[in-house]
């Protein structure tokens, strides 16, 4: 019964299987008296013993755990390289593996559809304790998918370090997945990968000159179009800009009235901003300096020295100005509004 439920433990000979809290423990030991060394030659002498735990998939929410004592045999073959190895179960053990092959497999699913920390958690919701190292070294661990025939290629730059260092990336645009990634957005490794694919009848790619040409030398028959993306950014940015300029000749929003009423009302034109208070200060001093000129007061702005009348108020002093706002030449007629220049370069 318990080898019908667990098929991959044909190869061992069960001596006990025991529960304790949160796991199921399988003690087994081997059926083989011989083992097929790598170099293909087989042994059965002997060399040592050891215990290996395997961990398999759970069952009723309890990790199962297989305790497998493993024979340690002695190569007889001079040549080879390998003194001692150490046995094998078929569809049980992988070579210097702690998992079994079909929870090996559901893993590298899960690293694969959720990657570290969620990994981590779907699979202690599945009765699996693994650590988030382990899921992104099965991911790696795995081959890269053959490239098959690829008919529209897109390719697009990404960075490695934002304004320092950048990469290229080639997708499949079929099946929106990743074929090969470059160091670098030079088109000579471009041009050298689309020589070996000459079946590639589209490329979408942006507008980088680099790119351009790679694709020209690489695959001279493929049409080259601007991918959806740089397409509507540049139209953003065209719209904003017309936007932008339009900007001062809008009107004020109505008020929510009728539709009868915002017909036979006209919008108000925008108003400009509100001068800053430096400027209208200076606008007034300006027109100061102007007055106090045509009167032929001094710079001082003080009265004169003549004495009043009796029965008349004396003059009210007038408030002086400062002498770089009053020269003795006379000041311009117009007022011009004062221009921030930059400091001088050293580099000049």
């Amino acid at each position: 019964m318990l080898l019908e439920l667990f098929p991959d433990l044909s190869g061992l000979l069960i001596e006990e299987v025991a529960r304790y809290p949160g796991e199921v423990v399988v003690k087994a030991r081997g059926r083989a008296a011989s083992a097929a060394c790598r170099c293909g030659r087989i042994a059965w002498r002997v060399h040592g013993r050891y215990v290996r735990r395997l961990r398999d998939v759970a069952v009723g929410g309890l990790g199962v755990v297989v305790e497998s004592c493993v024979c340690r045999i002695r190569c007889e073959n001079p040549d080879c390289a390998a003194v001692t190895f150490a046995e094998q179960v078929a569809g049980l053990t992988i070579p210097h593996s702690r998992y079994t092959p079909l929870l090996h497999g559901v893993l590298t699913q899960i690293g694969l559809a959720l990657a570290g920390r969620a990994g981590v958690r779907m699979a202690a919701a599945a009765g699996v304790v693994v650590g988030r190292d382990t899921l992104l070294r099965l991911v790696r661990a795995l081959p890269d998918p053959k490239v098959g025939e690829v008919e529209v290629l897109g390719v697009d730059d990404f960075d490695f370090r934002k304004g320092r260092h950048y990469g290229t990336v080639l997708i499949d645009m079929d099946t929106h997945r990743p074929l090969h990634l470059f160091d670098g957005r030079d088109g000579e490794d471009l041009a050298a990968w689309l020589r070996e694919h000459p079946e590639i009848k589209v490329i979408c790619r942006d507008r980088s000159s680099g790119y351009g040409e790679g694709s020209r030398l690489g695959a001279p028959q493929a049409e080259q179009v601007a991918d959806r993306f740089h397409l509507c950014q540049n139209l953003g940015q065209a719209v904003e800009k017309t936007v932008s300029s339009l900007h001062s000749r809008l009107g004020e929003p109505l008020p929510s009235l009728g539709p009868s009423a915002c017909a036979d009302t006209e919008p108000k034109t925008r108003q400009p901003p509100s001068e800053l208070k430096v400027v209208a200060r200076l606008r007034d001093q300006h027109a100061a300096v102007h007055k106090l000129w045509a009167q032929g007061l001094p710079k001082s702005g003080h009265r004169s020295e003549t004495r009043t009348p009796p029965g008349h108020r004396p003059q009210a002093r007038q408030r002086p100005l400062r002498r770089r706002r009053h020269r003795q030449e006379p000041p311009a007629r117009a007022y011009r509004r004062p221009v921030h220049r930059l400091p001088a370069s050293t580099l000049e």
